[in-house]
């Protein structure tokens, strides 16, 4: 019997791996109930080793269904680990149909949306910040509950 859990367990581990290969970096961040104050960034911190692969980036916005508009602009600043702010820019995203249906995969009152925003070729080794905020007139947006970055091998 113990050495049917062991295989059973070595297995999993081995599916488990299988999933995320491939995958560099994928972390969500919270967004304060009450909105999504401008002022505040979402700070994502991605270490890297491989410079030789190319990288698919993606913005992954969870959202309910209060959030106002069908679409999102977001400042990115990627900064390099000498500190030099490489990218500086401000992207649309659309997160719902002009008929108004959501974009995301939607899960009981939250969608979820991976957006993707450039291919990127890391330069050099080191510890990589992605400085996410919202660009967009309201000064604090409801119904955005999570911000996350995803980086894959593309």
């Amino acid at each position: 019997m113990r050495t049917v859990r062991f295989i059973v367990a070595v297995l999993m581990a081995f599916v488990a791996g299988g999933c995320s290969s491939g995958v560099l970096y994928d972390e969500w961040q919270h967004v304060d109930v009450r909105g999504w104050e401008a002022e505040e960034s979402q700070v994502f911190n991605c270490h890297v080793e491989d410079t030789s692969q190319t990288y698919l980036c993606c913005i992954e916005i969870r959202n309910t269904e209060a959030y106002p508009y069908s679409n999102i602009y977001l400042n990115i600043k990627t900064i390099y680990p000498d500190g030099e702010i490489a990218v500086d820019t401000n992207l649309q995203f659309v997160l719902a149909d002009p008929d108004g249906r959501w974009r995301g995969r939607k899960s009981g009152k939250y969608i979820d949306g991976r957006y993707p925003f450039c291919f990127f070729r890391f330069p050099e080794c080191g510890d990589y910040q992605f400085v996410i905020g919202h660009a967009m007139r309201d000064s604090s947006l409801v119904g955005v509950r999570e911000i996350g970055m995803w980086i894959g091998k593309e």
